[in-house]
C-alpha cells in the first residue's frame, strides 16, 4: 500500500485550523493546511485592508453565502421543481458573509475577543461532554491569551492572540454617554467582561494592538510558516472525502477548475459550520436518507449533520449622529452591557452594544439606502437562542451554494427577550446625553416600541444574525441520536476524522464566537498526533 502523502491534512485555515496546524506542525508532524480562499500578504509592510481591527470586513475575502432567516420546517423535499426552485422558495434571505481568506473569519470579524460564560460549559457538560466543563476549559482560554490588561491569574499572559480594552479616558463620548446611561439603568460595571461574571457593563476586550488586528493567521501560522514539515495551500475547496470503507484516507480537492486527490492518515475539518457539514455530506457522512437523494452512497448515518445550527438573532436601531461628532477610524465596539430580559429569571440572556463610528460606506448597500455618511447604532443580540435552523444541499456539486435556513423568529421566547431588549436599548437610545447628539432615527419611534404586538412583529421581521454559525456538527456521546463528534472531535463511526471548528458547539456560548473557537482549537490540538 502507498503510503499517504500527509500526516495530517487540515481543511480550512480560519479561526481553528490554523490553530491546529500550527500546533501540529511545531511539535514535528508534517501538516498541509488547505484553504479555500487567498493568502494574506506576507510582508507586514505590504497593504493589508485584513489588519484594520476598527470594523468589518464584509467585501473580497467572504464566502458569498445567502441565509434563509426565517424558513426552517419545510424540507427540501417538499419544494418541487429543480434545485433552483427549490432554494429560491425559501424566503427572507442575507448575505451570509464568513470569512473565505487564511484566517478565515479571525480576519473578517469585529475583532471582539470575548469569552464564554461559566454557564455556558455547564450547559455542555449536562449534554455529556464532561471534559468540557468551565475549569477544564480555563487552561486552554489561558494559553490563547496575552491578556496584559488583567495578567495573571485567570487571565493567559504569554499566548499568541493578544487582548487588550480601552480605557475610559479613551473612549468617545458616545461611547461614554452609553456607559453612564446603562449604570443609570441599574448595570453593574464591570472591569473584566472575561471575568466570568454575566450582568455587567464595560470596555469590550479585542484582539488588536491599537487598531491592528492580530488574528489566528498572524497568531498561530506566521511564526511557524517557515517549518519545513507546514506546507498551506490556497484556492483549494476541498469537494469531499476520500474512504476506505469506514476509514477516511484523504480529500478531493478543487483548484483553478480542475479535481486531484491528496491521501493523508488524518483529516481535520475546521471549515466552519456551513463548509464542514456540506463536505461531510457529499461524502456520505450524514442522514442516510438525504445523503441517498443527494446521490452519494451512505457512510455513516448520523442525523445531526447539518441540523442545530444556532447563530445569534440581533436587532440595531440606527441613528445619524450630528454632523462632526463621530470619527472614521474609531473601532466600533468599544463598550458593551451583559443584561436580563426579564424573562425567566435575572440571568444576563442580552447583550446591547453601542456601535459607533460606522461608516456606511463599509457596509455593502447601507450608504444607498440611508444617505448618512456615519451612523450610529445599539445592538440587541440574543446570547442564547432556542431557535435552531440547518445547513442543506440542494444537489453533490461543490460548486452550488449550500442552504442556509437559521429558523430565526420560530420560537416565541426569543422574539419577546429581543423585544424586551429593544425597549432597554430604546431608553439608552432616548436619554437626554444620547438624544441630543443624535439628528435621526432610523425606522423606530416611541409608539412602536411601547406597543406590544407592533414591537413584537417589528423585531421577528428586522431581526439579523450575528454570522456566528455553530452546531451543526454537534459534540455529544453516541448515544445521543443528534451528536456527530465524540469530546474529542473525533466523528462518530468514522475513523481518522476529526471535526474541529464552531459547528461542534453543542449549545451557543454566549458571547461572539470567535475566541471559544480558537480554545477548543488549542484543547483538541494539545492532544493530537501524540
Amino acid at each position: 500500500m502507498t503510503a499517504p502523502h500527509w500526516e495530517h491534512v487540515i481543511v480550512g485555515a480560519g479561526s481553528a485550523g490554523s490553530v491546529v496546524a500550527a500546533r501540529l506542525a511545531a511539535r514535528g508532524h508534517r501538516v498541509l493546511l488547505l484553504e479555500a480562499g487567498a493568502d494574506q500578504p506576507l510582508d507586514l509592510d505590504a497593504p493589508n485592508p485584513l489588519r484594520d481591527g476598527t470594523r468589518l470586513i464584509l467585501e473580497g475575502f467572504n464566502w458569498d453565502y445567502q441565509a434563509n432567516l426565517r424558513g426552517r420546517a419545510r424540507a427540501l423535499a417538499t419544494v418541487g421543481g429543480s434545485a433552483t426552485a427549490r432554494s429560491k422558495a425559501l424566503w427572507g434571505r442575507f448575505p451570509y458573509r464568513l470569512g473565505k481568506v487564511v484566517g478565515g473569519s479571525s480576519s473578517v470579524n469585529g475583532a471582539v475577543a470575548m469569552r464564554a460564560l461559566p454557564g455556558d460549559f455547564a450547559d455542555w457538560v449536562a449534554m455529556g461532554n464532561t471534559e468540557w466543563s468551565w475549569d477544564r476549559v480555563l487552561p486552554f482560554y489561558k494559553l490563547v491569551e496575552r491578556d496584559t490588561d488583567f495578567p495573571g491569574g485567570d487571565h493567559g499572559t504569554r499566548g499568541p492572540i493578544p487582548i487588550r480594552r480601552p480605557r475610559r479616558d479613551q473612549l468617545h463620548e458616545l461611547d461614554l454617554a452609553f456607559w453612564d446611561e446603562c449604570r443609570r439603568m441599574g448595570v453593574p460595571d464591570l472591569t473584566d467582561l472575561n471575568a466570568g461574571v454575566d450582568v455587567g457593563v464595560g470596555a469590550v476586550p479585542a484582539n488588536t494592538v491599537g487598531t491592528e488586528r492580530v488574528d489566528a493567521a498572524a497568531g498561530y501560522l506566521r511564526p511557524v510558516r517557515g517549518l519545513p514539515n507546514l506546507e498551506i495551500r490556497t484556492g483549494c475547496q476541498v469537494t469531499k472525502l476520500l474512504l476506505d470503507g469506514q476509514r477516511v484516507t484523504g480529500v478531493e480537492v478543487l483548484r483553478d477548475g480542475e479535481l486531484s486527490t491528496i491521501t493523508a492518515r488524518n483529516v481535520v475539518l475546521s471549515a466552519g459550520a456551513i463548509g464542514s457539514p456540506a463536505i461531510l455530506l457529499r461524502s456520505g457522512i450524514g442522514p442516510a436518507d438525504i445523503c441517498v437523494d443527494l446521490g452519494v452512497t451512505p457512510v455513516a448515518d448520523l442525523r445531526g449533520v447539518g441540523e442545530n445550527l444556532v447563530d445569534h438573532p440581533s436587532v440595531v436601531i440606527w441613528a445619524r449622529p450630528r454632523d462632526g461628532l463621530c470619527t472614521p477610524g474609531i473601532p466600533w465596539r468599544q463598550v458593551a452591557a451583559r443584561v436580563a430580559s426579564g424573562v425567566g429569571g435575572d440571568a444576563a440572556d442580552l447583550q446591547v452594544w453601542l456601535l459607533n463610528n460606522v461608516e456606511t460606506s463599509t457596509i455593502p448597500g447601507f450608504a444607498n439606502r440611508l444617505g448618512w455618511p456615519m451612523v450610529v447604532g445599539i445592538s440587541v443580540m440574543l446570547l442564547r437562542p432556542e431557535s435552531r435552523g440547518r445547513v442543506c444541499l440542494p444537489d453533490a456539486d461543490p460548486r452550488t451554494q449550500p442552504v442556509i435556513e437559521l429558523g430565526f423568529g420560530s420560537v416565541d421566547d426569543d422574539v419577546d427577550r429581543l423585544a424586551l431588549g429593544v425597549r432597554q436599548a430604546w431608553r439608552i437610545l432616548r436619554s437626554r446625553p444620547f438624544a441630543e447628539r443624535l439628528t435621526e432615527v432610523q425606522l423606530w419611534n416611541d409608539a412602536m416600541v411601547a406597543d406590544d404586538t407592533v414591537l413584537r412583529s417589528a423585531v421577528r421581521n428586522v431581526m439579523s444574525p450575528g454570522w456566528h454559525a455553530i452546531g451543526s456538527a454537534r459534540m455529544g456521546p453516541a448515544a445521543d441520536p443528534m451528536s456527530v463528534v465524540d469530546q474529542r472531535c473525533r466523528v462518530h463511526g468514522v475513523r481518522n476524522l476529526r471535526v474541529v471548528d464552531a459547528s461542534v458547539f453543542p449549545t451557543m456560548p454566549s458571547a461572539p464566537t470567535n475566541l471559544t473557537t480558537i480554545m477548543l482549537a488549542e484543547k483538541i490540538a494539545s492532544g493530537l498526533g501524540e
